[in-house]
């Protein structure tokens, strides 16, 4: 009896510690997502892992090969449960160039896919982009 008492204490310790630490197998954390066509870049930050039912926000930057220009992009992303993944986003380009544009289109669960893009305001697109992830140590951001 004297040894599960002293037992007791230990085993809440490890408890609390299992808790904080988020459980024996912890969640799978936010990372950087990078995908791009070759010329086009968008580094999307610490995006949450999607699941079948879920959302997620996109939150990140847009560059372009041969352009010294770097502008904020902003969307979401749902999955459905066929595990292909929606994706829609604004990109913020006119503070330096001539027009802010959308990219909205049906990725893999890795954003591989071809995307829309529209680039005049009318909802409607104007081409598309053959997105493929990208290692994200690649890409200059100027």
């Amino acid at each position: 009896m004297k040894f599960v008492k002293q037992l007791v204490p230990v085993l809440l310790g490890f408890g609390v510690m299992v808790a904080m630490s988020g459980g024996a197998a912890s969640a799978a954390k936010a990372k950087d997502v990078c995908i791009g066509d070759g010329i086009n870049k968008f580094v999307l930050r610490e995006v949450d892992p999607l699941f079948p039912g879920g959302a997620v926000a996109l939150r990140g930057l847009y560059t372009a090969t041969g352009t010294q220009r770097v502008s904020p992009v902003h969307g979401s992303a749902v999955m459905g449960s066929d595990r292909r993944v929606r994706i829609g986003f604004f990109v913020h380009t006119a503070a330096e160039s001539t027009n802010d544009f959308t990219v909205a289109g049906v990725v893999d669960a890795d954003y591989n896919g071809t995307v829309n893009f529209d680039n005049d305001g009318d909802f409607k697109p104007n081409g598309t982009l053959d997105m493929q992830r990208v290692d994200c140590s690649t890409i200059i951001i100027p």
